[in-house]
């Protein structure tokens, strides 16, 4: 006697096709992560000019301090031992008569995101920042 077979899936096709079904519903999820952190992640940051270059003080606990620029970054060394450099993730600027309030956001990820708020004083050309008044950083001249 033979027997006939019918065309119903045996019970081991179907835990295949949901797991084909879950692997492509998650790979569809990662690609529209990715799509959307290409799409939404952070425009680049360019730092003024005026801002550009290395900042000291002659106050007291800072002889040695630098405060540094770049177009993208920023670095703070307090000693000769300690460096710490951050790219910068955001600028604001706002005119506040004769001087600029510049806030950076800066950090390596948006985790670790930090703030310094200061003024740049366009006359004199020098910085100070919002909390430390008493502390006037200028830009430190390259000599050739």
């Amino acid at each position: 006697m033979k027997r006939m077979q019918t065309a119903t899936a045996s019970p081991t096709q179907q835990p295949s096709n949901r797991s084909t079904t879950v692997l492509l519903v998650i790979g569809g999820l990662l690609l529209i992560g990715l799509v959307y952190s290409v799409v939404v992640r952070d425009q680049p940051v360019s730092c003024p000019n005026e801002l550009v270059g290395a900042w000291i003080t002659a106050a007291n606990g800072y002889e040695n301090g630098m405060l540094v620029f770049t177009k993208t970054g920023v670095s703070f060394s307090v000693g000769f031992e300690h460096l710490d450099a951050q790219a910068m993730r955001r600028i604001d600027v706002s005119e506040e008569g004769p001087r600029t309030l510049y806030t950076i956001v800066y950090g390596d990820s948006r985790s670790d995101e930090q703030t310094l708020s200061f003024y740049y004083h366009t006359k004199d050309q020098t910085i100070t920042f919002k909390n430390q008044a008493h502390l006037i950083w200028t830009r430190k001249t390259v000599e050739s």
